[in-house]
């Protein structure tokens, strides 16, 4: 089974199967038990470039059955790519494996919905050592050194009541919000956890974040655009003749570092939390639209760090909530459901905790620089062949962006960002002129 071969391309060992066995097993009388048998569960098996997963059925000498998921991640995987590509998929692997490994037992405790840590198996260090996502490329390491670099996770499984879906319903949009609002209401202005998280996890979390995008990608913004209004332009006409829509592509360009800049939040900073990253909806598993269940399940931490919750919601509503949904006073209850969630968290978290204080006019700021960090991200990254036909080709794929699938939310999502850009261009200019002064 490839799953189960270790870095080198040998099988994993026996002990590590035998200890997440173990770990999900401990309150019951299975435990100590010893595996008999592995297989892999038909149907769920994911293999990419970047990562290797699915879920394992272990067979215990009693006849218990325990599954457990594994995500694999080696740097053999990936050896056509370019050291600089390679280097980063290993770096969100150690993020999430120290996510798992040191931040959730604290997280968990306070009561965040994530999967419980099995064990886990890496040999990162010695390609990566220290070294941040966002910091210098070090020299690629020699071949026999990536050959045994990888991360192996053992995971428990979401319940076989939750499901994975995008686009989002309005009611299980609202359950996405609730659920993260639990991990920002968790470490919400907690100094200490995020000081050990800006140092151990992503210092300034977010996968868009522009301190470790590919410089080329800002640089195809104007080009990008310039294509994209176009193409586009005959489904909206009226859009793109607004005042400003035109020079949108430069106007993200000139904003990005100053976004950037409120956006590299530090753990003593009031509103600092601990944010997902990549928060999109197949990253968190949800209960079916007529359950009466209320909880989801958060997973994939590869882009964990400190920040605003805004960022989080602004990127969820972006990528997996349809302008149908958001139109017509959705978006605003959306954010208002999220807030109130985020604020009775927190307060249950001890009797000597007070409200979380958020300001309404705080936090639509964080969300508008959220969009536009965002948009920054799409036009760069997705934006340089996207067309009516390319949206179509990929309108089934759930873990693609709705702004670069559907042509509506696309428009929409043109729509916000300008309008966030207004705003933002005027705090910007006063924010110079204070500096200047």
């Amino acid at each position: 089974m490839e799953l189960l071969k270790s870095f080198d391309g040998s099988a994993i060992d026996l002990g590590t199967l035998q200890e997440a066995y173990d770990t999900l097993n401990l309150e019951t009388e299975s435990t100590g038990k010893y595996i008999v048998d592995v297989e892999l569960v038909p149907g769920t098996e994911n293999c990419q470039s970047t990562a290797h997963s699915g879920i394992l059925r272990l067979t215990a000498s009693d006849g218990n059955t325990t599954e457990v998921f594994l995500k694999k991640v080696t740097a053999s995987a990936s050896q056509k790519r370019e050291w600089n590509d390679r280097r980063r998929y290993l770096v969100y692997a150690r993020t999430e494996a120290r996510f798992y490994e040191e931040f959730s037992h604290i997280l968990k405790h306070r009561n965040v919905p994530i999967p419980t840590l099995a064990t886990s198996k890496k040999n990162l260090d010695s390609v990566l050592g220290d070294s941040e996502l966002s910091g210098p490329v070090n020299e690629e390491p020699e071949a026999k050194i990536l050959q045994h670099a990888g991360c192996f996770l053992f995971l428990s499984c979401a319940g076989r009541k939750l499901i994975q879906e995008s686009p989002l319903s309005e009611k299980m949009a609202e359950i996405a919000l609730n659920t993260v609002a639990r991990l920002h209401a968790a470490a919400w202005e907690d100094k200490e956890l995020l000081e050990k998280a800006a140092s151990r996890l992503q210092r300034f979390g977010g996968s868009f974040a522009l301190s470790m995008r590919n410089p080329k990608e800002i640089q195809k913004i104007p080009g990008n655009w310039k294509r994209f209004s176009d193409v586009f332009s005959p489904l909206n006409p009226d859009l793109f003749e607004r005042k400003g829509i035109d020079q949108l592509g430069t106007r993200l360009v000139a904003i990005a570092p100053w976004v950037a800049k409120q956006l590299s939040v530090l753990p003593d900073q009031r509103h600092a939390t601990l944010i997902h990253g990549d928060f999109k909806a197949m990253n968190v598993f949800l209960p079916a639209e007529h359950s009466n269940e209320r909880d989801g399940l958060l997973i994939d931490f590869a882009s964990t760090g400190v920040g605003y919750g805004m960022s989080d919601v602004a990127m969820h509503l972006s990528h997996s909530v349809s302008p149908e949904v958001l139109a017509n006073g959705g978006e605003e209850r959306l954010i208002a459901s999220y807030i109130n969630a985020l604020k009775k968290v927190y307060a249950e978290r001890g009797a000597g905790m007070a409200m979380c204080e958020y300001p309404p006019s705080v936090a639509s700021l964080h969300y508008k620089l959220g969009v536009v960090d965002y948009a920054r991200f799409v036009l760069g990254r997705f934006w340089g062949n996207a067309s009516p036909e390319v949206f179509l080709s990929k309108a089934d794929k759930p873990n693609v962006t709705l702004v670069n699938r559907n042509a509506k939310a696309a428009l929409a999502f043109v729509e916000k960002t300008h309008r966030c850009l207004l705003e933002l261009e005027q705090l910007s200019q006063i924010d110079e002129r204070v500096v200047k002064d």
